[in-house]
């Protein structure tokens, strides 16, 4: 994981016009980029392409192959990007008041680490999660403490 701004991180999710997200760049207060090679849970069948990426549990299938996810997090908003080596993209956004963080949970996601991330995504009318791959060591951990603040923060203003 690196602490530092990507292409992907600079995509606007659906909906982000009408929330007026600004310059990503200017306004983040943290950010991080992983690349990760999906695996199967235990107990789960092979999934297709786009049960993988736009599932309910939202997690890449291993049909998918290696994919990179940018975060971008400012005091206001999330934003996560997920491109898959063969070129598929997830874009989301969401105001980090309306968000909610769960550990991954290994039942569904085996041996993926990360953050399972429930909002109001932008341009969605209903509440979904995706799991934000994070790696176990201080680099992940500290970003999923800064994004555990902010979050905290954005439901106290």
């Amino acid at each position: 994981m690196a602490a530092r701004m990507s292409p992907a991180a600079r995509w606007a999710p659906p909906g982000a016009g009408q929330q007026l997200l600004g310059d990503l760049a200017e306004t983040a207060d943290v950010c991080c980029e992983t690349r990760s090679v999906p695996v199967l849970p235990p107990g789960r069948g092979r999934r297709g392409l786009l049960s993988g990426l736009f599932g309910a549990s939202r997690a890449a299938g291993p049909e998918v192959g290696p994919f990179t996810t940018a975060a971008v997090v400012t005091p206001g908003v999330i934003v996560i990007a997920t491109v898959t080596d063969r070129g598929t993209q997830v874009r989301l956004g969401a105001r980090l008041a309306d968000v909610s963080l769960q550990d991954a949970d290994p039942a569904l996601y085996g041996r993926a680490t990360g953050v399972d991330v429930q909002a109001r995504w932008f341009g969605s009318s209903d509440a979904s999660s995706y799991l934000l791959p994070l790696d176990t060591g201080p680099a992940g951990q500290a970003f999923l403490a800064r994004l555990r603040e902010l979050t905290t923060e954005a439901r106290h203003r």
